[in-house]
């Protein structure tokens, strides 16, 4: 069994913004897949389906971004999983715009979502995926002013960028399904691009 964790806040308000990357690649992941969200046994919306005869469950927390971590040990608590077992996909600022990071395990790296998972789960080791958004335009902004970082991850994503969005949603896909598939090792390899 693999569940893959895309976080993000809830409501139309964080909708299409930048701290919501991880609930987009799970809804371009269902979509692909045909996996239909559906209330899950705590505070997350959960879909599941079969990739080559494995079980897959994809789950989008109900909790803000800040308490991320009560909506994963109840996943981990109801399916019976460890933190292994699961691959969280998440925002980061700190990396390019189009980038994907996968790695095993690491720190959060100011990411309120993962502090919490961290918390809750009291260990880094679990695997996960981030997607990278730091634009020039963001660039700049926080070399001016850098206390605006968490307002600019809660902003919307710019109408210019929608389509660049998606097209990196969908590569996020094929790097979790190749993780799927490949193993967490090849998929390192093959999707995670060269630090700029």
């Amino acid at each position: 069994m693999h569940i893959i964790i895309g976080l993000g806040n809830p409501g139309s308000r964080y909708e299409d913004t930048w701290h919501n990357l991880g609930f987009a690649s799970v809804d371009a992941f269902a979509e692909k897949f045909g996996f239909t969200f559906k209330a899950g046994k705590g505070k997350y919306f959960a879909a599941s389906g079969f990739i080559n005869s494995e079980k897959v469950i994809l789950v989008k927390p109900t909790t803000y971004m800040n308490l991320s971590g009560i909506a994963v040990a109840e996943v981990l608590n109801y399916f019976e999983a460890e933190p292994k077992d699961i691959i969280v996909v998440f925002d980061d600022i700190n990396i390019p715009f189009g980038t994907l990071r996968l790695r095993k395990s690491g720190t959060a790296g100011g990411h309120n979502g993962i502090k919490s998972i961290i918390n809750s789960l009291d260990t880094p080791e679990f695997p996960r995926l981030r997607i990278g958004f730091r634009t020039d335009q963001i660039d700049s902004i926080l070399n001016k002013n850098p206390d605006v970082l968490p307002d600019l991850v809660l902003s919307k994503i710019p109408s210019v960028l929608k389509e660049d969005v998606r097209t990196m949603a969908d590569k996020s896909v094929d790097a979790l399904h190749f993780c799927l598939t490949d193993g967490m090792e090849r998929a390192m390899n093959k999707f995670n691009t060269a630090e700029d």
